[in-house]
């Protein structure tokens, strides 16, 4: 009979690069969450002190999945055909940052802050897996909103939406403030 630990990792497994909750996981295994995240806290950890381990177990907003350990990058890279981006321009980079602060958001909302149409650079950064709709707005036009991912964490190294950097509590994101928030925004990122 499989172990708990057995049934986690093939659940984790299974579910790919969408993840699966911590909640899913203590429902499915029949444990409570703190001793699912114990349990997952040392797989993280042996896998990580695993020479024989090409995986490592990341988390997100308590989302879990596997990963190919970074120093097999680029080993992997000729057999993995997908569309995620290896580098984001500056306009979508400004674009996830204010999606990330103001989510949900509308695409119209993210326009009036970038200063321009952003149609097309959020319509890529769906098709790559950092943002999904969230839902549908209420007003005139019932227009979509948007909200980052899971992935989208993992892509900057965030465990969670608290680890962005604050923006002061009287700031106002216009097409004034995008640089100085991308400035700040990378600056944090690259200090992760």
């Amino acid at each position: 009979m499989p172990t708990t630990y057995a049934k986690m990792q093939a659940l984790i497994y299974s579910a790919g690069d969408d993840g699966i909750s911590l909640s899913q996981i203590a429902h499915s295994v029949s444990s409570s969450k703190p001793a699912c995240r114990q349990r997952l806290t040392e797989m993280g950890e042996s896998l990580a002190n695993d020479d024989n381990s090409g995986l490592m177990l990341i988390v997100s907003d308590e989302v879990y999945r596997f990963q190919t350990k970074p120093e097999f990058e680029e080993f992997v890279a000729d057999f993995i055909i997908d569309n995620k981006p290896r580098v984001l321009s500056q306009a979508a980079l400004e674009t996830v940052a204010i999606i990330m602060y103001n989510e949900p958001i509308t695409r119209i909302e993210v326009d009036e802050i970038r200063g321009v149409n952003s149609s097309a650079i959020i319509h890529r950064l769906v098709n790559q897996g950092l943002v999904e709709v969230a839902g549908i707005k209420k007003e005139i036009g019932n227009p979509k909103t948007y909200q980052t991912t899971n992935y989208c964490l993992d892509y900057f190294g965030l465990k969670s939406k608290t680890d962005l950097p604050e923006l002061p509590k009287d700031e106002i994101l216009t097409e004034d403030t995008s640089d100085s928030l991308m400035t700040r925004f990378n600056r944090e990122i690259d200090s992760k």
